[in-house]
């Protein structure tokens, strides 16, 4: 009787563990899913925003001609707020890291959802992570250049009044004024050199942005997998 009371008793404790573990489990697959869908919400805004910039930087690119008129220098500065700016996505780790420092992934019996989970959290740190770095690079390269041929006090300005709108036409002489009194201090053949290198370097920041727009629609397509996948397996919603 002793023995079959102390079995029992092991039974139940067994019993009572995996319960525990499968709550566990349950739980980092519901946190899971919030992470999920706050990076879809994240990933939807971050290609709005790259929509905005990429706009702005063809019409920064079609103001710079050669050479250079008023007019055209009025409207690459109204447009390089928007042009000279960058903008990443960066995944919400927060349940991948819990599975990852205390060992949760033996609690998640759905092997498929393992592996997804591991191949998500491996292409966001490999190859989104190394086409954000290299697109940094072109972006450093494009300001490096904008910094030489456009004068930054003027960028302040225009920023301070507008923040990331469009200045209205009406300020077309209040930009024009502050061109005039912040004069780039080159000859107009290093200063005409130096732009062209400058709308070179912006159209290269421009057409790299592939790459990153490849990386989103993969994100995408990686997040919408393990969502419906997630729900399928453990009846979430």
């Amino acid at each position: 009787m002793l023995f079959l009371a102390v079995f029992c008793g092991f039974l139940a404790e067994n019993f009572r563990e995996h319960n525990i573990e499968h709550q566990r489990e349950r739980q980092y697959m519901v946190t899971m899913l919030e992470d999920l869908k706050s990076d879809t919400a994240l990933l939807s805004y971050t290609t709005r925003y790259w929509d905005n910039i990429n706009n702005s930087i063809d019409s920064v690119a079609d103001a710079i001609q050669f050479p250079p008129s008023k007019g055209d220098l009025i409207k690459a500065y109204k447009h390089l707020t928007n042009a000279a700016d960058y903008f990443s996505f960066k995944f919400n780790d927060r349940t991948v890291a819990q599975l990852k420092n205390s060992g949760g992934f033996r609690l998640i019996r759905k092997k498929t959802v393992a592996n997804k989970i591991i191949l998500y959290d491996q292409f966001n740190n490999d190859a989104a992570l190394n086409i954000a770095s290299q697109h940094t690079s072109f972006f450093e390269t494009m300001i490096r250049l904008r910094n030489k041929v456009f004068a930054q006090e003027i960028l302040n300005k225009i920023y301070d009044k507008h923040l990331y709108k469009i200045p209205p036409p009406s300020d077309n002489l209040w930009i024009d004024s502050m061109v005039k009194k912040n004069k780039i201090p080159l000859s107009a053949e290093n200063y005409a050199t130096l732009l062209f290198e400058f709308k070179n370097a912006l159209l290269a920041y421009r057409k790299d942005y592939t790459n990153m727009s490849w990386s989103y629609k993969t994100l995408k397509e990686k997040i919408n997998e393990l969502i419906t996948l997630i729900q399928q397996e453990y009846h979430l919603e």
